[in-house]
């Protein structure tokens, strides 16, 4: 319980002051000096209504976002890894008001903004449980390019984010927060993270059932609370996959913006 409270209090302070920032490979891999890995999700998100507020302002004026990410990870020793995050989106739409009453569509595709971070990890083992503290400087690289319609922000960013985790044999507990500065219009960002996870073993390979919970909050004051489970399944240490859905439970846009949506996710990773 001493663990628990100091990193909840983080969460709470970040909470206070905005697709959860899952690290490669599947948030497990590789956790040994020149370990490498890379992976790649599919994620599909849906939204349903315009929100100005809470208010559903245009009900039915929904978006769909297609996006491939390719990401991967080199660890230097166990405490010190570079990863690297960058999205494709496939096929994006959203529809908005016109000046006529109705509503027009917009279109966006192609690459994504890159993330660079060098998460900094400290290990501990006790008696019966073992996890880290992580540290985690971030870098934000804008290029995805200026549309009407972004999908990403294509603005420069720097980022901090701290987290805790540990699991025994069969339970696994995760807690964390990212932060964001952009140097643009985009306003400061933050989110957190809450998991739960069920640790089981087959014959030869072993995997874990989670219920993730996502808090994001912007200082226009927009806030989101989104939750789901999610499966990871270790086939044989060289491939890894997960999948994840979650639900948009709390929804609230400071600025015009769509909401009450769902996301799905499914991804495989290779460790070596």
């Amino acid at each position: 319980m001493r663990l628990f409270f100091p990193a909840l209090s983080i969460v709470l302070i970040c909470a206070q002051f905005r697709a959860h920032a899952d690290e490669p490979i599947m948030n497990m891999m590789p956790r040994w000096s020149g370990g490498w890995g890379y992976q790649v999700h599919y994620e599909y998100r849906t939204e349903n209504d315009l929100l100005l507020g809470s208010e559903e302002l245009y009900k039915g004026f929904s978006e769909k976002v297609s996006l491939l990410h390719v990401e991967g990870v080199y660890t230097w020793k166990k405490e010190i890894r570079l990863t690297a995050k960058l999205p494709f989106v496939i096929d994006a739409e959203r529809e908005m008001p016109d000046l006529s009453g109705g509503k027009k569509t917009q279109t966006d595709s192609g690459v994504g903004d890159l993330t660079l971070a060098l998460p900094l990890k400290k290990y501990f083992n006790l008696d019966g449980k073992s996890g880290s503290w992580t540290f985690k400087p971030m870098l934000r690289i804008p290029l995805a390019g200026e549309s009407e319609y972004e999908v990403y922000d294509n603005e420069w960013g720097t980022g901090l984010g701290v987290g805790h985790e540990f699991e025994t044999a069969r339970y696994y507990f995760g807690i964390g927060t990212n932060a964001w500065v952009f140097y643009g219009d985009e306003p400061f960002e933050c989110h957190s993270f809450l998991d739960f996870g069920y640790n089981f073993e087959t014959e030869n390979s072993n995997g874990s059932i989670f219920w993730e919970t996502d808090f994001h909050f912007e200082d226009d004051e927009s806030k989101t609370l989104s939750a789901g489970p999610a499966f990871y399944f270790n086939h044989n240490d060289t491939i890894h996959t997960r999948i994840e859905w979650k639900h948009d439970f709390i929804d609230h846009k400071g600025v015009l913006d769509h909401g009450n949506g769902n996301s799905f996710k499914v991804g495989i990773g290779w460790v070596f």
